[in-house]
């Protein structure tokens, strides 16, 4: 049986990321902004995200490889932009919403419990990760 402990001490030894890395996705998205001296503007953002999973829809549909790949990334960098042009810090809200996700798997009794489809049921008791601080 995994603790609770057990998985806080793996999230911290295996999942903690570099927040000095520049060359994550928020900075890319950042550089390509001031480059292109692209103004803050979420709604033209909200655009390109639809635009963006609409064309990775399409090629996770046809069952392509290389073309979903490239799709996904592009889905990813503008989700990246429009939380750069909300002022929002992603990276570390990704973080937090990923120990989170990984306290929540396990149950009050310490066990791993999945649906059929092998989705696993997270702990409703488990609290909400606070992102309060990064808006």
């Amino acid at each position: 049986m995994i603790t609770r402990d057990d998985m806080e001490a793996m999230g911290y030894a295996y999942y903690e990321y570099d927040k000095t890395d520049l060359k994550g996705p928020t900075r890319m998205t950042q550089e390509f902004a001031r480059l292109m001296q692209q103004m803050p503007n979420p709604t033209l953002y909200a655009t390109l995200i639809q635009e963006e999973f609409d064309e990775w829809r399409s090629e996770y549909v046809r069952e392509t490889t290389i073309p979903q790949l490239k799709e996904l990334a592009d889905l990813v960098y503008v989700i990246y932009g429009y939380a750069n042009a909300m002022g929002w810090k992603l990276d570390e809200a990704v973080y937090r919403v990923h120990k989170n996700n990984v306290g929540r798997c396990i149950q009050p009794d310490g066990s791993i419990q999945r649906r059929a489809d092998g989705k696993i049921i997270k702990n409703p008791d488990y609290p909400k990760p606070d992102l309060k601080d990064l808006v």
